[in-house]
């Protein structure tokens, strides 16, 4: 079975969660300080794939990991 990932975007301290067939069904986004956003990321083993800057210069970190079931 291939391995399956699920995402988030990180703007400014506001983790957004991305997903589809209700992988982030229980999941809410997240507001905190840029510093403290970024800790809890890399806590929960999120791994950074990409920053992106927007035309108005705001930064996007888009983060994954592994999927797996959790009760």
């Amino acid at each position: 079975m291939p391995q399956r990932f699920e995402h988030c975007r990180l703007v400014g301290g506001r983790i957004m969660y991305l997903g589809r067939d209700g992988l982030f069904e229980n999941k809410r986004d997240q507001s905190w300080g840029a510093p403290q956003a970024w800790d809890y990321l890399e806590k929960e083993g999120w791994e950074l794939v990409s920053v992106v800057t927007d035309k108005d210069g705001h930064e996007a970190a888009y983060f994954k990991r592994p999927f797996s079931v959790r009760p």
